[in-house]
């Protein structure tokens, strides 16, 4: 395995444009020890609680723990949750110049209430405001785009579909990723299924690829059957189908289907596990490896994120310990 931990020490030299839906994910963790008088929902008792970067910006904060540098684009309010996200991202040293603050904007926030000790995510609170962002909010995306991305090693999508990726931004990135040459990693949501072109690699779960090709996915013809539709509807070099805890299944034009076991003992938690596996495949393809490389690394780097509870940035010393112990 001694060319995985080579590729590891390449990602210092990458730099990633990751560009998508910033978001701030907080955990109140606490124990239940009775129901509650006034309906049939537990008491939580708040031991503590915390906040983390998360959608795009936890990509961010994986491929940074990793080694690699990243040029951030994307949109915060200006209320305390986008503060918390600018002041996150500076300490991760992240170019910042595309991360737009947006008086009208609601920094989005989802808040996960966890007991203790087994981990059981009670509820989840989403924060956010629904409608379509301002239109000079998005030209200055798009601009700083075209200024920024050819000076990178390649270009990431975190797509949540809360509006930042929009038709126009993607129609730009696929011209540039083109004409330049660029690795283009994309990870998908339904609002812009018919709109990605031309990827490297996409990297949807297997319930959104059931959802973007029209075809149920319920054992291994019907997985083949949507990998196969999705590669030409995207006009795909790869896309990798995360299955949870039955791995993944890489797909590429005129080449037979390989499958990839999740290597973690017990999964845990899958909180974040997508952002992890994007930005690990695209810091792999960024160093010129294999897209087999990639699908290797990013399912180790998964399974160490569903060993934790919460959103988790994989350090490159635990997935370098990891390549080491594998049998």
């Amino acid at each position: 395995m001694n060319h995985l931990s080579d590729i590891l020490k390449k990602f210092k030299r990458t730099h990633l444009l990751v560009i998508g839906d910033l978001m701030l994910d907080r955990f109140i963790w606490g124990d239940v020890e009775r129901l509650s008088p006034e309906a049939p929902v537990p008491v939580l008792r708040v031991a503590s609680e915390n906040s983390k970067l998360g959608g795009a910006a936890n990509v961010i904060s994986n491929i940074r723990s990793l080694g690699g540098r990243v040029s951030a684009c994307g949109i915060v309010g200006r209320d305390d949750a986008g503060k918390r996200i600018l002041e996150d991202l500076r300490r991760l040293r992240v170019s910042m110049g595309g991360v737009f603050s947006d008086g009208e904007f609601q920094t989005i926030q989802k808040t996960r209430i966890i007991a203790r000790p087994r981990h059981q995510q009670i509820v989840r609170l989403d924060r956010e405001k629904n409608g379509a962002i301002r239109e000079p909010t998005l030209k200055k995306l798009r601009q700083f785009v075209l200024q920024r991305a050819g000076r990178c090693d390649g270009v990431v999508i975190s797509d949540y579909g809360k509006g930042v990726v929009h038709e126009r931004l993607l129609a730009a990135v696929t011209e540039l990723v083109e004409r330049r040459k660029l690795i283009y990693v994309v990870d998908p949501k339904k609002e812009n299924y018919a709109r990605y072109r031309s990827p490297s690699l996409i990297t949807p779960n297997k319930n959104e690829a059931g959802e973007a090709a029209g075809i149920d996915i319920l054992d291994d013809a019907t997985l083949v059957a949507a990998g196969e539709r999705l590669l030409r509807m995207w006009k795909a070099r790869a896309v990798l189908i995360t299955r949870g805890p039955d791995g993944m299944s890489l797909f590429r034009p005129r080449a037979s289907v390989e499958h990839f076991s999740i290597e973690a003992k017990e999964i845990f938690d899958v909180t974040g596990a997508g952002d992890t596996v994007v930005a690990v495949c695209a810091l792999v393809l960024a160093t010129g490896a294999s897209y087999k490389d990639a699908a290797v690394l990013a399912n180790l780097a998964a399974g160490l994120v569903g060993d934790e509870v919460g959103t988790v940035a994989v350090p490159l010393e635990k997935l370098e310990r990891a390549i080491k112990d594998r049998p």
